[in-house]
């Protein structure tokens, strides 16, 4: 019922801005023996060039892209839950911390899907796609990298919130197509909080972050990300049971493991990763996708992931593991995901959490 009643506000909220900012312009865009080591011929195909299209057989891939007609549902599209009112509205991207200064962070429970991407030193930032569901606080938020360029790309325009960037890094940023509601764009819904070290003390809102994007231009529902089970499917033949996987990603040390009755429980450096409400995060999805990394076009001391082409995946669910590879041919298109067979992985309803390591830096504890 408080969800229910919480969407009810949220619905009559937005309707009221739409109502009062009608005309209003679009915005100016601006380890253990236990393990197993992924060894690094393994991924090699994660190495392909930005841009590029990769050769293969175009009556085999039917590639789902954001300009294609997105059909009504009864299923939320980036959690696949089922729903009697399903949102139209656009997907929310927000810009998270994850120094170990900057935990816990608020709202990361809430996100349908969430990237974690690697940034300077080794350390990775968050970026946490809000759709279903609304978070009163949320952060602490941090600036944009050109890693987070192609995932805007496919969300067919989405609200984008960071603490803004580097002045290159913005100019290059103009090219993508989104709703800007960073700090830049409206600082008045953004506050730091006093009790938490600068830089890690900046949180917002969901809703105020929405209430912005309406008045800034019109963005439009998110397609389908991922490959949904029927009911009563169950884990595939293809799939291995496993204990979790461990990520490696410089300064930063991530363990997932297995829990039946909550999910794949993340560690981060040693200890439970927990959000300012206590509860441990803990998707019902875990996709490892193993890309490469160079140095970014708006500043060389920063890695930019290159998500364009094809890699090596790991698909964990119900404490099971799939292996096999993801493709993603053009900026629009959502990443597909395939088993060792090239057939495409179906995953159960519920929140996924994207990893973006190295290669080299996955192992598997079986």
């Amino acid at each position: 019922m408080l969800r229910h009643g919480r969407r009810l506000l949220f619905l009559l909220l937005v309707a009221g801005v739409f109502a009062s900012c009608a005309g209003t312009p679009p915005s100016a865009r601006l380890s253990p023996s236990s393990t197993t080591l992924i060894e690094d011929a393994s991924a090699e195909g994660s190495e392909a060039v930005e841009g590029e299209v990769l050769d293969g057989d175009d009556d085999q891939d039917v590639v789902p892209t954001t300009t294609q007609e997105i059909e009504e549902s009864d299923s939320w599209p980036l959690t696949g839950i089922q729903d009697e009112q399903v949102g139209n509205w656009p997907v929310l991207i927000v810009k998270i911390d994850n120094h170990d200064r900057a935990r816990p962070q608020s709202g990361i429970n809430s996100a349908d899907v969430v990237f974690e991407e690697i940034v300077e030193g080794g350390l990775t930032r968050f970026a946490a796609l809000f759709h279903s569901q609304q978070t009163e606080q949320v952060g602490p938020i941090r600036s944009v990298r050109t890693s987070d360029f192609d995932l805007l790309r496919n969300l067919n325009r989405p609200l984008f919130a960071n603490s803004g960037g580097n002045e290159a890094v913005l100019e290059l940023l103009q090219d993508v197509d989104y709703v800007d509601v960073s700090s830049n764009a409206a600082m008045d819904v953004y506050e730091r909080m006093e009790e938490r070290p600068s830089p890690h003390n900046l949180f917002s809102d969901t809703n105020s972050l929405r209430v912005v994007g309406t008045s800034r231009g019109d963005g439009g529902p998110p397609p389908m990300m991922f490959v949904r089970q029927n009911t009563g499917d169950g884990v595939p033949a293809s799939a291995t049971p496993v204990t979790g996987v461990n990520l490696d990603y410089g300064s930063t040390f991530v363990n997932y493991r297995w829990d039946q009755q909550q999910g794949w429980v993340r560690t981060q450096n040693g200890t439970t990763h927990l959000d300012t409400e206590g509860v441990a995060v803990a998707p019902e999805v875990v996709i490892v996708q193993v890309v490469s990394y160079t140095r970014s076009r708006a500043d060389g001391r920063s890695p930019e992931a290159v998500l364009l082409g094809e890699g090596r995946s790991l698909v964990l669910f119900d404490g099971s593991l799939i292996e096999g590879t993801w493709k993603r041919t053009q900026a629009e298109a959502v990443t597909q995901y395939f088993d060792r067979d090239g057939l495409p992985i179906a995953v159960p309803p519920g929140r996924v959490w994207i990893a973006l390591p190295r290669v080299g830096q996955v192992q598997v504890v079986e």
